[in-house]
């Protein structure tokens, strides 16, 4: 399942999506914006948290082809009270797992992996009510959990450590200050590129949940009809959903 979606994603990113980056920014302006004239967190949250919707659904357009724009961003908005409801919901619920002495930390982020549909569900699932969502979530996470959190959040521990040796590197006289300019460079990739990564990462395995590709170790029938990828042009047999060499959505 990773390797798919990481290949999917990866083709995107070849194709230079100026569009959904430059969505991914303005979301994430939008959201500091918001919390920096919010006032008070009873404002502020609720607005993110639509933004934040409006951003998931932005990244499940893009992985799955579909063009996106910047009305897109407000999508939340629509629905406000059941979208930034569902989405508060399952800040709180982090929150108070976050509050667990000791082994807190560690269940929010398991948590947190159960919970990661919840925006889709939100805007893609209307007739889940928003106190559901989460639940909807865990459900729709079984059996996933492991290869989101290897997916989505080893990337983001692997950046952590990288950063910290180049800024213990950085400490030696004289080449020191090239492991400083080389952490800084690296650090401004990430912070431009990683949310749309993350993002479309997240996004593929909602879709991938919701319309699993077979598996490649899956005997097929060698004169079954089949139909070039429109990205890689594989032969892939007719009635799959995503390509089996690059990944790519073939069929909705």
């Amino acid at each position: 399942m990773i390797g798919i979606i990481y290949k999917r994603v990866l083709n995107i990113f070849k194709t230079l999506p100026v569009k959904v980056w430059g969505l991914s920014l303005l979301g994430g302006l939008l959201s500091m914006l918001a919390l920096i004239f919010g006032f008070i967190p009873i404002i502020s949250i609720p607005v993110i948290a639509a933004i934040s919707a409006g951003m998931a659904s932005i990244y499940l357009n893009a992985y799955n082809g579909r063009d996106v724009s910047t009305n897109q961003i407000f999508d939340g908005f629509r629905d406000f009270m059941h979208v930034a409801g569902g989405m508060c919901w399952q800040y709180l619920w982090i929150f108070l797992w976050c509050l667990i002495p000791i082994a807190g930390p560690v269940i929010a982020i398991i948590k947190s992996i159960s919970y990661s549909f919840t925006p889709y569900i939100l805007m893609r699932e209307k007739s889940v009510r928003a106190l559901d969502a989460i639940k909807k979530s865990k459900q729709d996470t079984m059996g996933h959990k492991g290869k989101i959190f290897i997916a989505v959040f080893l990337p983001c521990i692997a950046f952590v450590f990288l950063t910290a040796i180049l800024a213990l590197l950085s400490m030696i006289p004289f080449v020191g200050v090239i492991f400083a300019l080389v952490s800084f460079v690296l650090y401004i990739i990430y912070t431009l590129l990683a949310p749309m990564f993350l993002g479309l990462v997240q996004a593929g395995f909602y879709e991938y949940v919701k319309t699993p590709a077979p598996s490649s170790s899956t005997n097929v029938d060698e004169d079954a009809p089949k139909e070039p990828c429109p990205s890689c042009g594989h032969e892939n047999v007719i009635g799959l959903k995503f390509c089996g060499k690059c990944g790519t959505k073939l069929s909705d």
